[in-house]
């Protein structure tokens, strides 16, 4: 047994994908744990304010969060092709165009912060420290997908490890010691400044190491057109499937009464951990597949693998959720409703299929292949339509989801077999 489990992780694949997922898992924990700080240390006025903010900050950073997976792919293929001169140019142009974006971001939310902030209702201070923290978002992701490119994953999991651990000290501290909802939204803060700090320890270590042909003085000419190009095609792709696994939750809310959007928001709450059971292979398929893809290799061999190895996962949580939702309800939430108890297992077994999409779209993404953006932009619109004509119940919102999550499944994998074959 002890021989076997160390031959899987011998294995390229899951090694790195444990390795993400212990990261991503950790910093869940610490993410988790400062969302109950603040929900004891702030007043239900205050924590309602904090919430507002930390949702605005999300809503706005959703734009720079198609740039790293667009990134992930240019900067892989550069490594791939030994084109690293062209990789250090790309990435120096970069870091200037968006240190001067994130100084217009800034300027932006302190001018428009009093417009803002009495739409949200909050103080004015709050706005123009939130429009900090969305400005130095901007140039995380550059960082973020040169580890990734290069499948530095240990380095990528410790950056959001310290990262979110930084939030939960120095927020947590700045709330208790008084700050209320500045030491809250300072604890954000944290989080992209973590990540520009230690990047100036790793990268470095990792241009000496990994670029020792190019020195970071050296330039050449580069057209970094064809990633803007790239970067809109991306944006639409991850929106749509952020809508696909999203929306439900609003139409249920708008349709149904306050106590049903409830139940149905505890089950989805507890059905959607198998969206993010697989997640590591999502960020872990990127650049291997990439690489496999520029340089002739077997990249549908990668897709089969962590298709095999994420269904296997959706498919013991699903198995659970059908058979002890009571279970999985009063572990994770605490208590048990009838409704909730019901949808469980529907909302599991939907959220797998579309946790399988997102892996298909990510090996797409990485391959270059942009044909499935259309098509999954009318699934959107259709699953869109169809809950909002067809909503007799809670029960039927979520069979209408379990049949588009298998639709963009498998229209997705038709995108995959077509292009293999030509």
């Amino acid at each position: 047994m002890i021989k076997r489990f160390k031959g899987l992780l011998k294995d390229d694949l899951i090694f790195h994908a444990a390795i993400v997922f212990f990261g991503t898992t950790l910093a869940g924990v610490f993410n988790l744990l400062y969302h109950l700080v603040t929900v004891r240390l702030l007043s239900p006025q205050d924590y309602g304010a904090f919430n507002a903010l930390v949702s605005f900050i999300m809503f706005t950073s959703m734009a720079v969060t198609p740039l790293g997976t667009t990134l992930t792919r240019f900067f892989t293929e550069y490594i791939a092709k030994k084109e690293f001169i062209y990789l250090v140019s790309v990435f120096k142009k970069l870091i200037k165009r968006l240190l001067l974006s994130s100084l217009f971001v800034f300027l932006f939310f302190f001018v428009f912060s009093p417009q803002i902030a009495k739409f949200l209702k909050v103080e004015t201070g709050y706005v123009t420290l939130c429009g900090g923290i969305i400005g130095l978002s901007l140039v995380a992701p550059v960082i973020i997908s040169l580890l990734q490119s290069f499948q530095k994953f240990k380095s990528f999991s410790v950056i959001g490890i310290l990262s979110s651990l930084g939030k939960l000290v120095v927020g947590g501290a700045l709330m208790f010691a008084g700050f209320k909802i500045w030491g809250g939204i300072m604890g954000f803060l944290v989080g992209p400044i973590t990540i520009i700090f230690v990047a100036l320890f790793f990268l470095p270590r990792l241009f000496r190491r990994e670029l020792k042909s190019v020195s970071l003085s050296d330039y050449a000419p580069v057209n970094i057109v064809p990633i803007y190009k790239y970067f809109f095609p991306v944006a639409v792709a991850l929106l749509s499937f952020t809508f696909l696994t999203t929306m439900d939750v609003i139409l249920v809310k708008h349709f149904f009464s306050a106590l049903e959007a409830g139940y149905y928001s505890i089950a989805q709450m507890v059905g959607k951990i198998v969206l993010f059971l697989p997640s590591a292979l999502a960020i872990v398929i990127l650049p291997k597949s990439t690489k496999a893809h520029v340089t002739n290799s077997s990249s549908t061999r990668i897709l089969y693998k962590s298709l095999g190895l994420a269904g296997i996962c959706c498919f013991c949580f699903i198995t659970g959720a059908f058979l002890f939702p009571g279970v999985l309800l009063k572990v994770l939430t605490g208590a048990v409703n009838p409704v909730s108890r019901e949808l469980v297992g529907l909302f599991a077994l939907s959220m797998g299929f579309y946790a399988l999409t997102w892996i298909v779209i990510n090996f797409l993404l990485a391959t270059h292949n942009l044909k499935f953006v259309l098509p999954l932009l009318v699934i959107t619109i259709l699953e869109a339509m169809a809950i909002y004509n067809c909503h007799s119940s809670l029960t039927m919102v979520l069979y209408i989801l379990l049949v588009f999550s298998i639709i963009s499944l498998f229209s997705s994998l038709f995108v995959v077999k077509i292009s293999h074959k030509r």
